[in-house]
C-alpha cells in the first residue's frame, strides 16, 4: 500500500546498472542525424537555471532548455518513467535548425 508522502521519496531516474561515473558530457548537437536510446536522465540547477542531462550512447548528454518540461512530465508520471527505464524511449530526428535568435538543436522523442 502506497503511503501519502511516498512521492516524496526520491526515485531513480537512471536504468539501474548504468554507471555515469566516467561519461562523458556532451551536446546534443554532437548526435545530429543519430538515434539515441534513453538510458535515463538527471536534472541540474545552476547558473543557468534548471537543465535536464539525457544519459545514452555512453555520454551525458546537455539537452536544450525546452526539454525540461518534457522530463519534469516523464519523471511526474510513474507509466512514463517506467518506460524511460525499460530502455523505450529513443531521442531521434536530431538536426540542427535556424531560429529567429541563431541555431538550435531540434529532436524527436518516440518509442524505442
Amino acid at each position: 500500500i502506497k503511503t501519502m508522502f511516498e512521492e516524496l521519496n526520491r526515485k531513480s531516474t537512471v536504468r539501474e546498472g548504468i554507471n555515469t561515473e566516467d561519461m562523458e558530457f556532451a551536446p546534443l548537437k554532437d548526435f545530429c542525424g543519430q538515434k539515441i536510446r534513453c538510458d535515463g536522465f538527471f536534472f541540474t540547477d545552476g547558473k543557468y537555471g534548471r537543465q535536464v542531462v539525457v544519459v545514452g550512447g555512453g555520454y551525458l548528454i546537455n539537452m536544450p532548455k525546452r526539454a525540461v518540461e518534457q522530463f519534469e512530465t516523464i519523471q511526474a508520471s510513474p507509466d512514463l518513467l517506467e518506460a524511460v527505464l525499460a530502455g523505450k524511449l529513443l531521442i531521434k530526428e536530431i538536426k540542427m535548425i535556424d531560429t529567429r535568435n541563431g541555431k538550435t538543436t531540434a529532436y524527436i522523442l518516440a518509442d524505442a
